[in-house]
């Protein structure tokens, strides 16, 4: 595993309200005209990064000068790494500005200055900095870095939220430009680039769209697939303006073709004819920077956009997707798109500026050669009980359910994604159930009741277990391993009766040898086995706005091939907040986006608040009083940050 280990740190909402913003009206003793100017100042400065010993001077240590912010921001954004070894991360940057889930761990800024402050959470690939007996950085320089770092490392902006964190005064926040993404050079890969999007000022909206590409004649030949319909690629690299709270990129699966009507009107979208009408097929016409696009229709998913067959998973293959990693960055893992094609896009984007944004996304498709092309890329985006939360106004809820990996699947990659009100995600291996009860057999998570939330006990006072599955011998799947088993495996290792064989005595593939008889009679000692609670958590997260992705480097097969589904099993939980840490957090029918889900308030936002209401009078402090107002609601499923979600992500390849 790489980069974040177990837990990420709290990041502030994505959805900020600029209405938090108030130190510019403050009287201060130092001002900023910046976001990274205060980081120059507060952290390289601050903190002695600039110290003579360190990165400054003419000899600057790993080459890297911060003596000044325009000195920083052009050794820092977007160049190689010179002191790190990349063969295995290729991906790695000083800087990348990449707003995405877990962009900054292809940060080795980060990765540094985080490994010294929680040492428990994150790794250095060298070692921690700063150096020399400096103390680490305070919890607010970290998330001064990361918020600066998710908003795509802005040289000359203010990011929201970083006032909070410096003491001293920042203008009022603008929207965000990230720098565009430099295309690869041609024999390396091919540039998808999204039709330029405009956000009117604080709004929130899902849409779709689409638009084409071709890139016959532009690939290699050892990179085409069989019959050279298909092109092979070894990583996707994306880059987005920091507006996004999902965005996915899918090509087209079905048999509508691009010039139909159903589509919608096509114009080019940004550069010098912005709004023109253009054929998608014409790939020159629009100019650079610009591409010809349909008009932004509100959808969620895309499901019933177009012709009724572009919706996620449906008629769609996934380039790539905001709310997992899922980009081959494991060695001889590749996937493969059509060498032309209709492009889909499901923005979900929000503007909490005074102004209108402008949204771009920029994707490398980089080439895989011969060498590379070994195993598929697989994603998958678990949506089966999106909607099982249902926390109440200024309550909790927690909700668990099982995901069964396929046979042979070797992960790659772990991730979570749900909306502001999701406090925690974790990730077990293994089936754990309720045992016994009335919830006999329901999903659950082994740490059992949650203490500080006021949460039903998913067992009922039962016990929550999973059975650990033998490594070797456990023909039946239940568990154990038997005489009868037993017997098998010894078949297998003389030969004899290979079709009675059992495929748990050889999920290696290499055939069955004493090791493996002596590993299955320990196992038949040992009778059935329970899991342990702790040793069985490998995820968890506490932010929804930059949820972990838990890589595996390598990948990680979690039961040997022909295993059965029971012992392949993740369980996964999150808990849900909808006001009881924070009332002020708490689901309003008033701030429902235009967009959201209408909620009939339960319970009292003024006045009495937290009291049961059904009329804004029996809010009121005093009766008649009239500063009462009957207006939160229980926080249920939704496509909008006001609403919730419950997703597992995550990818694989099967050997």
């Amino acid at each position: 595993m790489i980069g974040n280990r177990s837990t990420a740190i709290v990041a502030f909402c994505a959805t900020v309200s600029l209405g938090a913003w108030d130190a510019a009206a403050q009287d201060c003793e130092t001002s900023f005209d910046s976001t990274f100017e205060a980081i120059q100042a507060v952290i390289f400065e601050g903190r002695g990064c600039t110290s003579v010993a360190c990165h400054t001077g003419a000899n600057p240590a790993g080459g890297l000068d911060l003596s000044s912010a325009e000195v920083s921001y052009a050794n820092l954004v977007d160049q190689p790494v010179q002191s790190v070894p990349i063969d295995d991360r290729p991906t790695l940057k000083r800087v990348l500005p990449n707003a995405q889930v877990g962009g900054k761990a292809d940060s080795l800024l980060w990765l540094n200055v985080a490994a010294a402050t929680l040492p428990e959470l994150w790794e250095a690939p060298l070692r921690p900095m700063p150096l020399g007996g400096l103390p680490p950085l305070s919890i607010d320089d970290l998330q001064l870095l990361q918020l600066w770092l998710e908003n795509g490392a802005p040289f000359d902006a203010v990011v929201p939220g970083t006032d909070r964190l410096v003491d001293a005064c920042l203008p009022e926040p603008k929207p965000i430009k990230a720098p565009p993404l430099e295309p690869p050079a041609p024999e390396d890969g091919v540039q998808i680039l999204s039709p330029l999007q405009v956000l009117p000022a604080n709004s929130e909206r899902e849409t779709c769209f689409v638009s084409y590409y071709d890139f016959t004649g532009k690939v290699p030949e050892e990179s085409l697939g069989e019959g050279g319909e298909t092109f092979r690629i070894r990583r996707v690299v994306p880059r987005q303006d920091p507006f996004s709270h999902h965005a996915v990129v899918q090509v087209y699966q079905g048999d509508t073709p691009i010039d139909s009507p159903v589509w919608g009107p096509f114009a080019c979208r940004g550069g010098d004819k912005d709004g023109a009408t253009c054929d998608p097929r014409d790939q020159d016409f629009c100019g650079e920077g610009s591409v010809c696009g349909s008009d932004p229709v509100q959808s969620v998913g895309c499901f019933g956009f177009g012709p009724g067959d572009a919706g996620i998973g449906v008629g769609t293959e996934s380039i790539f997707n905001t709310m997992a990693s899922g980009s081959a960055t494991q060695e001889g893992v590749f996937d493969e798109l059509p060498i032309k094609g209709i492009v889909v896009w499901n923005s979900h984007a929000f503007n909490v500026f005074n102004e209108e944004a402008r949204l771009e996304i920029w994707i490398n498709l980089e080439f895989a050669s011969l060498e590379e092309q070994q195993h598929r890329l697989e994603r998958f985006v678990d949506v089966s009980r999106i909607s099982k939360m249902n926390p109440p106004a200024f309550g909790a809820d927690q909700v668990c359910h099982r995901f069964q990996l396929p046979d042979g699947a070797q992960v790659l990659d772990l991730s979570s994604h749900t909306h502001k009100r999701g406090r925690r995600f974790r990730i077990f291996e293994g089936n754990f159930t309720c045992e016994g009860g009335p919830r006999d057999g329901d999903p659950c998570t082994p740490f059992g009741p949650e203490p500080d939330f006021p949460v039903d006990d998913l067992c009922a006072g039962f016990a929550c277990t999973a059975p650990l599955a033998p490594e070797i011998g456990d023909c039946d799947g239940n568990f154990t391993v038997e005489i009868s088993e037993l017997l098998r495996g010894v078949n297998m290792l003389l030969g004899i009766d290979a079709g009675a064989g059992c495929a748990a005595f050889d999920g290696d593939g290499d055939g069955v040898g004493v090791a493996d008889m002596v590993r299955a009679v320990g196992h038949a000692l040992a009778g059935l086995q329970m899991r342990d609670a702790e040793e069985s958590l490998i995820y968890t997260t506490l932010s929804y706005a930059d949820p972990l992705v838990l890589q595996f480097q390598p990948s990680r097969l979690f039961a040997p091939v022909g295993s059965p589904a029971t012992h392949r099993t993740l369980t996964y939980c999150a808990l849900y907040d909808n006001g009881f840490t924070d009332p002020e957090d708490v689901k309003r029918r008033s701030h429902t986006p235009t967009n959201g889900r209408a909620c009939p308030p339960t319970h009292c936002a003024e006045g009495l608040v937290g009291s049961p209401c059904s009329r804004d009078a029996q809010c009121d402090s005093s009766p008649g009083l009239g500063d009462g107002f009957c207006d939160a609601c229980t926080a249920g499923f939704g496509v909008t940050t006001e609403d919730e979600m419950f997703v597992l992500t995550g990818s694989y390849f099967l050997d």
